[in-house]
């Protein structure tokens, strides 16, 4: 019988930040650590050498044995599961084998996921995820991408992910994103799209931090409508990609989702405008096997540190 593990790392490494910290078989996340990734240029060892103290430390903390490590990682997945191939955000990490080296330190079992399956699979497990067939992750913030999970297993066909989901084009004539696709998803959404937006509205300079947090606090209009639009063109990109996958449930995650209400307001409207009538006569059709999609709000920050390790953790 396979041993159950109670114990296990999780360490979420983003485009910005990489967090860490011990996340227990039932969800229970202690001991995390965080620190700016900064994995520019070609040498991972600058990065690895910041990392592998925070871990040591966050392994001292814990109150029984760290059974497993479990890793989000930024960009493209290699076959194997050992690293990414392709990460725009975090270049020296490229082909490095993140795996063979925790795996070598620790002696411990370790898995990697790309970043987007690891925040579904977090959600599925221990947040609003539970309970779905076909769950789909729209995570926003720096970039953009869709994950999805069907019966509990994610989608893995495009290199750890469903595919370059952030590349789907809403608007042809409009911005370039930093793989240089014109009016893409990720352009419009991502944080310059968001920033653009708001020097546009605002006639000056303003984060999108700024600009999320005075719209979910509905304090200045002009960033309300910033995120309205955005969150328009989420509706956009989601009524194509329903189309394709047929989630039940889709959850709004990262960094831009924070502006809540606003945002989720706006994409399930633009959603339903675009799709009309189209899941009520398809459910008729197929005697409720494909259902309406439910649009929700994600869990929040952390989500990718409890993803990374759902694997080390089987159904009980």
């Amino acid at each position: 019988m396979q041993k159950q593990l109670s114990l296990a790392l999780g360490i979420d490494i983003g485009g910005s930040n990489t967090k860490l910290g011990l996340v227990s078989v039932r969800g229970e996340l202690s001991a995390v650590r965080r620190m700016p990734t900064d994995a520019r240029g070609d040498d991972p060892a600058p990065f690895i050498n910041r990392l592998l103290p925070l871990i040591d430390e966050a392994m001292a903390e814990a109150a029984r044995p760290v059974e497993g490590i479990g890793v989000s990682m930024h960009g493209a997945i290699d076959d194997e599961r050992r690293g990414p191939i392709a990460c725009n955000n975090t270049p020296a990490l490229r082909g490095f084998d993140m795996r063979g080296m925790l795996e070598g330190r620790y002696g411990l079992p370790v898995v990697i996921n790309n970043d987007l399956t690891a925040h579904s699979l977090g959600e599925y497990r221990f947040g609003c995820g539970r309970g779905a067939q076909r769950f789909m992750t729209l995570a926003i913030g720096t970039g953009l991408g869709a994950s999805v999970i069907i019966n509990g297993e994610p989608l893995r066909f495009g290199h750890g992910t469903a595919g370059d989901t952030g590349r789907l084009i809403l608007e042809p004539g409009g911005p370039v994103d930093v793989y240089g696709v014109r009016g893409s998803a990720e352009a419009l959404c991502g944080v310059p799209g968001v920033e653009r937006l708001a020097r546009e509205r605002f006639g000056w300079e303003a984060s999108a931090r700024e600009v999320i947090t005075a719209a979910r606090e509905r304090s200045d209009e002009r960033a309300v409508a910033v995120i309205q639009q955005i969150g328009a063109w989420l509706g956009f990109a989601l009524a194509n990609l329903a189309l394709i996958f047929y989630p039940d449930k889709v959850a709004l995650t990262g960094g831009t989702a924070e502006a809540g209400a606003v945002l989720l307001e706006a994409c399930r409207r633009r959603f339903d405008e675009l799709l009309g009538d189209y899941y009520r006569i398809v459910a008729g059709l197929t005697h409720g096997v494909i259902p309406g999609v439910e649009i929700v709000l994600g869990g929040g920050g952390e989500t990718g540190i409890l993803g990374s390790v759902v694997e080390l953790f089987p159904e009980v």
